[in-house]
């Protein structure tokens, strides 16, 4: 997939901190500059050693790009990625998500910045698309800072010339690195009195410390603080955007925010309960560590496992680390999907101005069918599979809901599993958004049908998030657009590009005016707006969810 008409050369940028030695890509056919990119670029300190399974600590106040004589660094190679599941990225391109060891380190939290070259940019400065990417399927096991050819923005930059941008993308931790959950990792830090203590969601702390060293610095490259559009990952952006919104009037960033395939429709489990204190007493007894030391002890022997030893345990498990509900002073607050269902995040992002773009494709169980490769042979075995992820008593609620008639677990298992990730949590969550007074103005629904005929990736995953990479990020230009194509994508995606600029104009072009409309692109390659055709069908399945939620915190009495 990479591009034989680029090249790239050594481009110096001086800044007020330094000096540093990107790489300025050209068009060999008129040698005109692209882009300018940055890798590498350190945004907290390694969380190894005493560090791992806490909050990401911040580089010094003094820290410089260049070195201590003032000489550029080289930011032109990609740095590691968390250690992490060789199983994602192949979806997409055919390479594998970590190939070779140096891929990975522990040593990971580095971000990537690319530059419009060959212009300047607006007055301000270039708005500024911060990207969360992981891996489709929302198991928080893969996920990087755009590291692979094809998430290149190099087509980004070529076909839409009038709105340039600068993308900003982190390195994460993930999986047991990143979403490790126990209340011993809590009491042992707090028994240090560490402020960087945490009982999990370190990944989720690693993005937002990305994100505030990106608000400071951005403006080094040319980028205005104050246009910050963050997304990609529609769950991993839910609940950045919350946890923004909840922040201080001084500490708020993101301007306006999209979310790609997904949503939570799900409170997380409290660090103390039983699926995320089981994974850890596993963790514990897979490494021979008693479960009647005191939890500084515990927390200090897992330390010195290594990396490897960690991720190979990882792979023995039919359902990883996941969010968890982390208390006062956590990420994910105990009245997380309250103030969502309530309307209050709505209300929020209303009187900060926030936009949202938010929509799905149309097929995301044909992914979830990608993924599981065990097969499930009964409704007991569907139940289990379920119960590893989800609450025993939303699961009881919605199994009805669904075709069981056919017996095709499979099918059913990968069904539930789209919906509560994407397709129901995408409407529910628009919804409340517009419970909380937003308008169709600000809450930009999107719907997707249409699957390049010519993409010679994957072909099955047609209308899944897995293959909208190469429509949003215009990587279809290198894996079998045709003509045709091309033009259908730019036509959908103009005024995406308008809404990272901050456009809000008659020219912006969305065109919905309701909660229940969506701007198709139609399999056919058309862009329409329409009625969303399953919102009744996918709100009804966050209704459930809802219910046996509200059910629970009020004593078995609905309460809406």
């Amino acid at each position: 997939m990479v591009d034989t008409n680029a090249a790239g050369r050594t481009y110096v940028l001086q800044t007020a901190r330094g000096s540093l030695t990107g790489t300025e890509v050209v068009d060999t056919r008129t040698n005109k500059p692209i882009y300018r990119r940055y890798t590498r670029i350190r945004y907290a300190l390694p969380p190894v050693g005493d560090r791992r399974w806490r909050k990401p600590e911040p580089l010094p106040a003094d820290w410089l790009f260049s070195d201590g004589n003032n000489r550029p660094r080289n930011y032109r190679k990609f740095g590691a990625i968390c250690p992490q599941l060789d199983t994602a990225d192949s979806l997409l391109s055919g390479e594998h998500c970590a190939a070779t060891e140096d891929d990975m380190s522990e040593d990971c939290l580095f971000l990537n910045i690319w530059v419009p070259a060959g212009g300047e940019g607006p007055a301000g400065g270039w708005p500024v698309q911060f990207m969360y990417y992981e891996f489709p399927g929302g198991e928080y096991i893969c996920g990087h800072g755009m590291q692979r050819d094809f998430l290149d923005p190099i087509d980004i930059y070529r076909e839409n010339r009038d709105n340039l941008r600068i993308v900003v993308s982190a390195n994460f931790r993930v999986g047991v690195f990143g979403f490790l959950a126990s209340e011993e990792l809590l009491q042992d830090v707090k028994s240090r009195h560490d402020r960087y203590a945490a009982c999990g969601n370190f990944g989720f702390w690693d993005l937002r410390m990305a994100l505030e060293w990106t608000y400071a610095n951005i403006h080094l490259f040319g980028g205005n603080v104050n246009n910050i559009t963050a997304g990609g990952s529609g769950q991993l952006t839910a609940y950045q955007l919350h946890f923004d919104a909840f922040q201080p009037p001084n500490r708020r960033i993101i301007r306006r925010a999209f979310l790609f395939s997904g949503a939570v429709a799900i409170q997380p489990d409290i660090a103390q309960s039983e699926k995320p204190r089981k994974l850890f007493v596993d963790l514990c007894r897979r490494f021979h560590i008693d479960g009647d030391l005191p939890p500084e002890d515990k927390v200090r022997l897992l330390s010195g496992v290594s990396a490897e030893k960690l991720l190979e345990f990882s792979k023995t498990l039919e359902v990883g680390f996941r969010p968890v509900t982390d208390g006062q002073g956590g990420f994910v607050p105990i009245w997380f999907m309250r103030t969502i269902r309530n309307g209050e995040l709505g209300r929020r992002l209303k009187e900060l101005g926030v936009q949202v773009l938010i929509g799905d494709s149309s097929n995301e169980a044909a992914l979830h069918q990608y993924l599981n490769r065990k097969s499930i042979s009964n409704q007991q075995d569907l139940r289990a599979k379920l119960a590893l992820q989800y609450p025993q008593d939303i699961i009881d609620a919605l199994i009805p809901r669904y075709d069981t008639q056919s017996k095709d677990w499979s099918l059913v298992y990968s069904q539930i599993k789209a919906d509560i990730e994407c397709h129901s949590a995408v409407r529910g969550f628009a919804h409340s958004l517009f419970k909380g007074g937003i308008t169709a103005q600000d809450v930009l629904r999107y719907h997707i049908t249409w699957h390049s005929k010519t993409l010679s990736l994957h072909p099955e995953l047609s209308t899944t998030q897995a293959q909208d990479i190469a429509l949003w990020w215009y990587s279809g230009w290198r894996t079998g657009f045709s003509a045709k194509d091309k033009d259908d994508v730019l036509n959908f995606t103009r005024p995406f590009a308008r809404f990272i600029r901050g456009d809000i104009s008659a020219l912006f072009g969305w065109g919905t005016e309701t909660e229940s409309e969506v701007r198709l692109l139609a399999q056919d390659g058309s862009v329409v707006v329409t009625q969303d055709p399953v919102w009744k069908e996918k709100m009804g399945v966050w209704n459930v969810v809802r219910d046996v939620q509200l059910r629970r915190s009020s004593g078995g009495v609905v309460r809406r």
